[in-house]
């Protein structure tokens, strides 16, 4: 017997065993399977001396085959099933000296307490069943409403939800749009000159589109390049204009808005835009705030 075929032998013959020393209803349809089934026994001496002639035996531990799982077939006496003999056929039939042996049938019936769960397919209990029957039809269905309060919404990692404070809040943020909508470029530097608190006090906005390295503002222009490389830009706080030094002189690089802004014990209280064209066009923003810092009007001029 191949090691193939007889590893299946075995394998049958366990199931047989535990299905017998599991389920006694599996057990008593298995005592009626025809002549030749197998019959398992832990040791060789477990044989029963008068065997059923041509029924096939399976000694688990065979001391006389190095403890092995070992089969036999009862004639007038116990003999081993070695060789090529022995063939595995299917569905439960071996072949054994060219004659088909019906190892295990399965029952056409049988209870449901035999079965085990499988990784995709479950079996359930009766009080499962009896839960399943209780649940109305579509339990599980949900349709979301058109409309909901905004209280059962909360924040997610990209979009948060907001409260009435923060709409209020928000109704009198600046009313004018971001840089590149303001000036309707797409592609613009803007530079930022901070005052010693690290606030922004003017921000200029130029079309020159190379990314340079801004030095420290200055309040006037220098009056010599030296301690200046090339390529190096600066704003000057004082008249709003950015300057990159070419090599051989400070050249004006093209503002295209100018804010300015400013402070009153810490908070924003105006704001001054220039938008630079042919003529230049100046707003003017003033904050107001309550006793308690909080913004509550804006006022454009």
């Amino acid at each position: 017997m191949d090691i193939i075929t007889y590893g299946k032998v075995v394998k049958l013959s366990n199931e047989i065993k535990e299905a017998r020393e599991d389920n006694g209803t599996l057990d008593a349809r298995l005592d009626k399977i025809a002549l030749g089934t197998i019959t398992t026994v832990n040791v060789k001496k477990d044989l029963p001396p008068q065997g059923i002639p041509e029924a096939i035996y399976a000694v688990l531990t065979d001391e006389s085959n190095q403890n092995l799982p070992t089969l036999y077939m009862y004639g007038e006496e116990y003999t081993r099933l070695t060789g090529s003999d022995v063939s595995y056929k299917s569905n439960g039939i071996l072949t054994v000296n060219g004659v088909e042996v019906k190892v295990y049938e399965h029952p056409e019936f049988h209870s449901a307490d035999i079965l085990a769960d499988g990784i995709e397919k479950k079996v359930f209990t009766a009080e499962e069943r009896i839960k399943l029957e209780h649940i109305e039809v579509e339990a599980n269905h949900y349709t979301h409403p058109d409309t909901h309060s905004a209280d059962m919404i909360s924040d997610g990692e990209t979009h948060v939800s907001m409260t009435w404070g923060e709409r209020k809040r928000l109704n009198v943020i600046d009313p004018w749009e971001s840089i590149s909508d303001l000036v309707d470029y797409t592609d613009v530097v803007t530079y930022f000159a901070f005052d010693m608190q690290g606030r922004v006090i003017r921000q200029v906005v130029t079309d020159n589109y190379t990314e340079q390295l801004v030095r420290e503002p200055v309040l006037t222009l220098p009056a010599s390049p030296e301690g200046y490389a090339q390529d190096d830009s600066f704003l000057v706080i004082s008249i709003g204009e950015i300057y990159r030094y070419d090599g051989l002189d400070f050249v004006q690089l093209p503002t295209l808005v100018d804010v300015i802004y400013q402070y009153d014990e810490g908070r924003l209280v105006a704001k001054s835009i220039t938008k630079v064209g042919t003529t230049p066009v100046q707003t003017n923003f003033q904050y107001i705030y309550d006793s308690y810092g909080n913004r509550i009007a804006v006022k454009k001029y």
